[in-house]
């Protein structure tokens, strides 16, 4: 049974939430310039030494892929915030975000800024997934936005594109986008961040979401639910 008080403060929190996305929008860029600076900025070196360590820079290529895509993440991050989220947010779940979105980029960074490997096959499979998961995340985000904006469908479930295949087609990109993330690193500890993904999603955020959706659309969600899976087409 989903946390009553975490589905309020995620999926019913009113007003426009200005400072909450504001605040948010700066400290995810400021987890971006952490991320360039080791990537890109030398800061590989320096974070070695604080940590006691010798740290070299890795594959050039491999450091500035992921310098793109975390750019290119970020950017996805605040067309749902400030495009896409109709909702308002709050400041719990700001903190909550914040942090998490820091861990990833510092995480992934530092795997991916040591590892002087050459860019191969599994690197080239990495941005393969990470622009298919983009796009599965942004065109749904896309569709259900223009659907919401037309006047007759005020108060109904968006239930067409991709989301036909499964309720959370959002949460699906995410998923194979940090999967390929993970191959762009070139490091097998990197696996932890979709493991992670997976669990929050199942345990936490889909069934949060979904009780949420059954609440407010009643019935009309109910019928969907039978018909669609939750996260995974034909799986889960």
């Amino acid at each position: 049974m989903p946390n009553p008080d975490l589905q309020r403060q995620m999926y019913e929190v009113t007003g426009p939430s200005r400072g909450q996305r504001v605040t948010l929008a700066v400290l995810n860029a400021v987890s971006l310039a952490l991320a360039w600076g080791l990537l890109v900025g030398g800061g590989i070196v320096l974070a070695g030494s604080w940590l006691g360590r010798t740290w070299t820079p890795g594959d050039p290529v491999r450091r500035a892929c992921l310098a793109a895509a975390l750019s290119v993440y970020f950017v996805r991050l605040l067309f749902t915030e400030f495009v896409f989220l109709r909702r308002g947010i709050s400041w719990s779940e700001v903190f909550t975000i914040a942090p998490w979105v820091l861990f990833l980029f510092v995480f992934l960074s530092l795997a991916a800024g040591t590892n002087a490997a050459p860019f191969g096959l599994a690197t080239a499979a990495g941005a393969v997934l990470f622009v298919f998961g983009s796009w599965m995340n942004s065109f749904a985000e896309h569709q259900r936005h223009v659907w919401k904006q037309r006047p007759e469908n005020r108060g109904r479930l968006y239930t067409g594109g991709l989301f036909r295949y499964t309720r959370h087609p959002n949460y699906l990109g995410d998923l194979i986008s940090f999967s390929g993330l993970c191959l762009f690193t070139g490091r097998w500890i990197t696996a932890l961040v979709p493991a992670l993904m997976l669990a929050g999603f199942v345990f936490v955020n889909v069934p949060v979401l979904d009780a949420h959706l059954a609440s407010h659309y009643g019935l009309e969600f109910e019928e969907y639910a039978k018909r669609t899976r939750k996260l995974i087409p034909f799986l889960y």
